[in-house]
């Protein structure tokens, strides 16, 4: 019954795959055969909407990206040519967080105040400095462990790199979800936005662009050394 009941769990969250995985198991692993038919309707049932899913994007698939641009420096970045209705900017989490230099640090801390690697600083610093929040703009954290965040949203210590699999980090295909349907930002999803600036490391570059490769929008990328 366990495999069944994580099939019906990843169903509930829309992970279809994993869903289809574990009533398969379920169908193998059943003793009675009354159980093994319910397992494989189940099957059936996920399969289909799988089936349906890759149809609805193939009729449905928005036109590519438009071409890319990179960037050099945060100083290169001109407020006045982007649209703050339309253009969020995504920066990369950092390892190094506030319990690693304050012991006193409560066990949640918001987001924006807990990263503190000398990028994320350099970028809080920037972003000050330009006013960009008072303008309007609006932006996110790309965190390995929770995906994209606000500012604001409270975070505890942890430990998790997109470069090591076994510390556990958010899946491309949570990220994508993410982008395509949860509503952050008062209410508005990423895929809604026009222009993406996104700062941060090859990997998290990488990853912003898989989860937006169904979004027509501008992505414009910063490296950071």
């Amino acid at each position: 019954m366990v495999a069944y009941a994580l099939g019906e769990a990843f169903e509930i969250k829309g992970e279809l795959n994993e869903a289809l995985k574990y009533y398969k198991e379920a169908e193998a692993r059943f003793p009675k055969e009354e159980y093994k038919r319910k397992a494989r309707a189940a099957a059936e049932k996920v399969t289909r909407k799988l089936e349906d899913e890759t149809l609805i994007k193939l009729l449905a698939r928005p036109p590519p990206l438009e071409t890319e641009e990179h960037v050099l420096s945060l100083e290169k970045l001109d407020l006045k040519n982007y649209d703050p209705e339309t253009t969020v900017i995504i920066v990369a989490c950092s390892r190094t967080k506030i319990w690693h230099v304050t012991e006193n640090a409560p066990a949640y801390v918001p987001a924006r105040l807990a990263y503190r690697g000398e990028s994320f600083l350099k970028f809080l610093e920037w972003m000050e400095k330009n006013q960009w929040e008072k303008k309007g703009f609006k932006w996110v954290i790309l965190s390995a462990k929770y995906g994209f965040i606000e500012p604001w949203q409270p975070i505890c210590n942890y430990d998790v790199s997109f470069n090591d699999e076994a510390s556990g980090p958010i899946s491309d295909e949570s990220l994508y979800r993410q982008v395509m349907f949860q509503k952050i930002l008062n209410e508005k999803r990423l895929r809604d936005f026009k222009t993406v600036i996104c700062i941060g490391g090859k990997t998290y570059i990488e990853k912003v662009q898989k989860s937006f490769k169904d979004v027509k929008c501008q992505i414009i990328s910063l490296t950071q050394g």
